[in-house]
């Protein structure tokens, strides 16, 4: 939790259009509750900071490769990828 709100932080400093995270060393279970407590308390703020687009980078394999979403409360859509210049040129397109 400490985490996800020093990256919220740091989104609401530099107010970026996007934001991505590398994931393919991400070794951790998220526990009971963590993601409604994330819709809640965090998407928001991502929201707020002005993000449009964000982007995760799982590790080959992952099942959601392309699967594009809104979560939760988001004014943003979240992509899931396994190829970074793939995620680097969605993140990059303006709509």
């Amino acid at each position: 939790m400490a985490t996800l709100c020093l990256f919220a932080w740091e989104a609401e400093k530099s107010r970026p259009m996007s934001l991505f995270i590398d994931a393919t060393e991400f070794n951790h279970t998220f526990g009971p509750g963590i993601m409604e407590w994330r819709n809640a308390q965090i998407i928001p703020r991502y929201g707020a900071a002005g993000v449009r687009k964000f982007a995760f980078l799982m590790p080959p394999g992952f099942p959601d490769d392309g699967v594009e979403a809104i979560d939760g409360p988001a004014v943003f859509p979240t992509k899931w990828f396994v190829n970074r210049q793939a995620a680097m040129e969605w993140l990059r397109h303006r709509p």
